[in-house]
This record gives C-alpha cells, sequence and structure tokens, in this order.
C-alpha cells in the first residue's frame, strides 16, 4: 500500500506538471462524427439532425431521432441501454454545472487557509523571538548577579522584570494549527456504464451516440469536458508504449504518466470499443489502472462481447487480478446486457442482397468462383480502382515498435496483400492499427483468404484482429476467399464453448542411458539431462501439461480440437471464438452500401 501511495503521489505530480502524451496514443479528441454512425450511410442533413438531437436531449433523443426517420428500426432493449447512457450524460452535465461554483468555493477555501497560515506562522515567529529575547535577558542577569557576587541586591527575576504575557502560548507551546474543511467536489450521479452483449446488437453504435452528445462545438478549455474515444487494443498498446519509453528513460512511472494524461478534463471522458482481456500483462496493469481513474472522477462508458464476471475466464493468475477489477468495475459502472434478439449487421446485410443493393463489385469474391477473370485479374482492377488508377510502388509500411513490414504494391492509401503476409506473420492488432494511422492505408487488397478451421487458430485470430483494425477505422477490405463471406469463420465458432480436457498420461518406450557408471532409463517424450536422472516411469506418472480442446468424446470431433495448449491459453482460445463471430458480423456489415459510404466520407471525403 505505502508503494502504491507512492505511486499515486508521483501520478498526481506529474498532472500537476502538465506532462502529456502525443495525441495518436489515446485519440485525443475524435472525429467529427464518431464510427458507429458512419457505418450508417448518414447523409449530411441527417448527421447535422442527429448532432444537434444527442447534444440537446442525450443519447435517447438522438437514437429516437433515427428512428423516428426509418434510419434504424425501433428496439425497445436499445432505448432502455440508451437511457443507462442518459443518466451519465446527465450526470457529465450537472458536474460541469456545479464546477464552477465549487471552483469559487475553493479559491475562497484556500485563500482563507493561506491566510491563517500566515498568521499562524506570524505568531510562531513572534514567539520565537520573545523566547530568544527572554533566555537572552536570563543569561544576563546570571552573569551580572555572578560578576557583582550579590551586591546589587534582588532576585534573578527583579533583575530581568516580568515577561510579556500578551505573547503567552507563543513558539515552542503554540497550539496546532488547524484549517478549516474543505468544499466537497461535486459527484458523479452516474460514472459509468459498462454495455455487453452478443455481436451487432449496437453497442458500439450506442457508446458512439453518447459520444456525440458530449462534443461541443467550442473548445474542450471552454466547456471543461474532454472525451476520448478509442479502440480497447489502441488504448493499451498506449499504455504499454508510455511505461516502455518511461523505462528508458530510468523511470518507473509510466503507468501513472499514462493516467495523469487520460484523466485530464472537467470531467474526463473515456469510452472503450471492444473491452477485452487476453494476456496477463493487461490484466495486471488494468485493477492499479482503472482504480486510479475511477479515484480521479473519470467517466468510463465501455462496450464488451463479455459480462465482467466472464473477463479472463481460465486466464494466468486470473484470481490475483480479476475479482478487484471485476468489483470495481460492477461498483463503479451500470453494468447492462444488451440482449437484443437480432444481428442487425446480418440484417442489413440479407436487406441489400434482397434489394439489389449490393455495390458496383463485390468486395468479397471467391476464389474458385465461375468467372472469365482469375482472382488475381479481378484483385488488380479493384486495386486500379480504389487508387484511382495511381500507379503502385513497392514500399515498408510502418507498424508498432518501430518494426516495418514490406508490402508489394501501395498506391492512393491502398496496399495491396496476400493472407501470408498479413496474417501467417507475427503480426499484432497494434500492427494493423499502425497501418491505418501510420502509414494512412485505407483500402486493403487481399487474396487467398482459407475458409478457417482449428488448426489454423492463430491466423484466425490474427485475421480478426485485423478485420477489428479496419472496422474501427471505416476502412475497406477486399479480398478473393475460400469460402463466403458467412461461412469463411464458422471452423472457429466451436472455440466459444468448448472446454478444456488434460491428456491421459502415456507410458513412451524408455531407452537406456549411461552417465560413468550408471545405467539410467529416459523417454522421449521428456528427455533429461544426465544430471537429473529422470526416468520414463515419473515421465507417464506425471502426465504432460498440454491440453486437449474438443467438443465431445466422438472421434471425429475430437480430431478437430487442438492438441498443446497449456490451461492459461484455454481462455484466450475461447475468446478467439467470440472474436471470430465479431469479424464474420462485421465482415457481413463491410460489404454493405451503406459501410463504403461511410469509407467514403472518412477517407475520401475528408478534406471537404
Amino acid at each position: 500500500q505505502g508503494a502504491l501511495s507512492s505511486a499515486l503521489a508521483l501520478c498526481m505530480a506529474l498532472r500537476l506538471a502538465g506532462r502529456r502524451l502525443g495525441s495518436a496514443t489515446w485519440g485525443r479528441g475524435v472525429s467529427p462524427v464518431p464510427p458507429g454512425l458512419l457505418r450508417l450511410g448518414l447523409s449530411s442533413p441527417d448527421l447535422d439532425s442527429v448532432v444537434r438531437a444527442a447534444r440537446s436531449g442525450g443519447p435517447s433523443e438522438a437514437l429516437g431521432w433515427l428512428v423516428k426517420h426509418r434510419r434504424l428500426e425501433r428496439d425497445i432493449v436499445q432505448n432502455h441501454a440508451a437511457e443507462r447512457l442518459d443518466a451519465c450524460w446527465h450526470a457529465v452535465h450537472a458536474y460541469i454545472a456545479e464546477l464552477p461554483g465549487w471552483e469559487g468555493q475553493m479559491a475562497v477555501w484556500e485563500a482563507e487557509c493561506a491566510r491563517l497560515r500566515k498568521e499562524y506562522d506570524e505568531r510562531r515567529a513572534r514567539g520565537e523571538s520573545q523566547r530568544r529575547e527572554t533566555e537572552k535577558c536570563l543569561v544576563d542577569a546570571d552573569d551580572a548577579l555572578a560578576r557583582d557576587d550579590g551586591q546589587l541586591g534582588g532576585s534573578r527575576s527583579e533583575l530581568v522584570g516580568t515577561p510579556d504575557r500578551s505573547e503567552e502560548g507563543l513558539g515552542e507551546n503554540l497550539e496546532a494549527l488547524v484549517l478549516p474543511l474543505a468544499p466537497p467536489k461535486p459527484a458523479l450521479s452516474a460514472p459509468g456504464c459498462y454495455l455487453w452483449g452478443e455481436v451487432g446488437r449496437g453497442k458500439t453504435l450506442l457508446m458512439d451516440l453518447f459520444v456525440l452528445s458530449l462534443q461541443q462545438p467550442c473548445s474542450a478549455e471552454q466547456s471543461g469536458v474532454v472525451v476520448r474515444r478509442a479502440h480497447f487494443h489502441d488504448f493499451m498498446h498506449g499504455v504499454h508504449r508510455r511505461i516502455n519509453e518511461c523505462r528508458h528513460e530510468g523511470s518507473r512511472a509510466g503507468l501513472f504518466s499514462a493516467i495523469a494524461e487520460v484523466a485530464e478534463g472537467k470531467p474526463a471522458v473515456l469510452c472503450f470499443d471492444e473491452f477485452q482481456i487476453t494476456n496477463i500483462a493487461d490484466a495486471t496493469l488494468l485493477v492499479p489502472l482503472f482504480s486510479e481513474l475511477f479515484a480521479q472522477d473519470v467517466v468510463i462508458v465501455t462496450t464488451s462481447n463479455r459480462s465482467p464476471e466472464a473477463l479472463y475466464q481460465s486466464g494466468l493468475n486470473r484470481e490475483s487480478h480479476l475479482p478487484a477489477l471485476t468489483g470495481a468495475l460492477e461498483a463503479r459502472l451500470r453494468v447492462h446486457h444488451l440482449d437484443a434478439p437480432r444481428d442487425y449487421r446480418e440484417v442489413l446485410r440479407e436487406s441489400e442482397t434482397m434489394a439489389g443493393n449490393t455495390g458496383e463489385i463485390s468486395d468479397f469474391m471467391l476464389k474458385h468462383a465461375e468467372d472469365i477473370e482469375s482472382p488475381d485479374v479481378r484483385l488488380s482492377k479493384a486495386f486500379a480502382r480504389a487508387s484511382k488508377n495511381a500507379t503502385p510502388d513497392s514500399r515498408m509500411l510502418p507498424v508498432a515498435w518501430g518494426r516495418q513490414v514490406q508490402c508489394s504494391a501501395v498506391a492512393g492509401g491502398v496496399a495491396r496483400f496476400t493472407f501470408d503476409e498479413l496474417c501467417g506473420q507475427p503480426l499484432s492488432a497494434e500492427d494493423y492499427s499502425a497501418m491505418v494511422n501510420r502509414a494512412q492505408i485505407h483500402t486493403f487488397v487481399v487474396s487467398d483468404v482459407p475458409r478457417f478451421n482449428l488448426k489454423l487458430h492463430n491466423e484466425a485470430r490474427r485475421f480478426t484482429n485485423f478485420v477489428d483494425a479496419l472496422y474501427e477505422h471505416q476502412c475497406r477490405l477486399v479480398c478473393t476467399s475460400a469460402a463466403p463471406v458467412d461461412e469463411v469463420l464458422v471452423g472457429m465458432d466451436l472455440l466459444c464453448s468448448v472446454e478444456a480436457q488434460p491428456e491421459p498420461p502415456t507410458r513412451p518406450e524408455p531407452s537406456l542411458r549411461r552417465h560413468g557408471d550408471v545405467t539410467f532409463a529416459v523417454s522421449g517424450a521428456s528427455p533429461c539431462r544426465p544430471d537429473t536422472f529422470a526416468t520414463a516411469e515419473a515421465d507417464a506418472e506425471a502426465g504432460t501439461t498440454a491440453l486437449h480442446l474438443g467438443t465431445g468424446s466422438d472421434s471425429s470431433e475430437s480430431q478437430d480440437g487442438i492438441v498443446g495448449v497449456m490451461a492459461s491459453a484455454a481462455d484466450s482460445l475461447r475468446e478467439s471464438g467470440f472474436a471470430a463471430r465479431r469479424c464474420a458480423s462485421r465482415l457481413q456489415e463491410m460489404g454493405t452500401a451503406k459501410y463504403r459510404a461511410g469509407h467514403e466520407t472518412r477517407w475520401l471525403h475528408a478534406s471537404t
């Protein structure tokens, strides 16, 4: 606790010093049109109307406008979730309204405390002066009495005189300074919301309506509120990067330096999309991170596919980190399950297909479709259209942590890759986001996307991270695939409900080894060094630490499992299943005309 207090004190010092990070790390401020609204393909007049409704009446007002004008279907479950966000919206505005009065009271309180401290210091100084003067007189009197050997007559007190009682109680005997209590700071009646549910239910749209409702035409300094909206991958990448920077500077305050940045605002509002925990590094950081954000009255609104208690299930050392985080989330945020009955992305795709409104060319093309043109020719034409016939060249694209990747064809914000180049290599969600943010690639042309199965679970997870990054930034994906868009990730759905089953111990044939005068047996499954003297029998008794993930006891099912997965990685695999569901839903939407219209608004018409 002492170490944490010291670190928090350092965090506050950094905040007061105004130490800031680059805006690209946190997405300080947001695009005038958040991603969730861009995907609706609204016209400029419609967007203006939604903005006015959101700012004047909150998320429910904006949602009501979209439903009233038939831009969305009415959904009672979404209405209830919007009401939860309305409570946060009203709380922020109440906080903003009360803050100037509190700041005025604080100014008066600080002036009064300064006056009392000054008077106290002056009295203490007078008391010290009086004490020193009295001590000097006593010394002088003692010296005089000693020199005159009693000839002066009288006592010591008569020679010194009567002390000045007007300063009695000063100096060392001065009572402790008592200051008045500080005026209480305005409290947030609804400090945040945690929306969770299945994919395609409208969680991101509702959060973005909340973001839009707090964006003001005036600057943050005038309105006070500072809104930051980020995908959770991007946010945690910023935290880890700041920690790494401070470590290289010889400081251990990276986490608290990051907190100091995101906690700026009166109040600060932090919105996360796709909140999830998949590794121990994030799990260890989130408890102190969120605890301090809550302590500093940061409003947090987040979306997730999982409830708080289901986060990081079976993760490494989960019991050491998650109970505290789960308790804080449930105590601080209003947890709401958005259990709408339908995936609206799938409904949108079906409605466009029935209407024949699928666009000039499909973005998701079957590799073996009966077509006169080869897949390579079709992708080349798509590349030329997206880049407006710009001449492509080969270049290195920047990714995370100062690394680069080779791209054979880049032109006009369009890049062409093979699937293996993008997802067969060790690239992370941060790398894909860097291609968009730093290299300014808005359209990816990708060949040879496979039909995923459990043997390709690593490649599938990279693909879902890739699609998440593109979807977050309203980027376009044009690709050839071995399966239709609604089937390409079906094989990964098994991971959502799979259970871990330990492999039974085996007794491999032992082999004899000789070390000096000693002969001993070892197994091929766990070979030992001669100085350990491990035996095949010990290996068999211990079994293996690998796990088998299957869906049943049938042999045909178990063959589709994954062998060699540690128990601590089981949750990561289940998360891959949820991510695959989310990815499949997003791929459906990314092929619609509305999504492409939003892509053009975000990237091609940004300058206008």
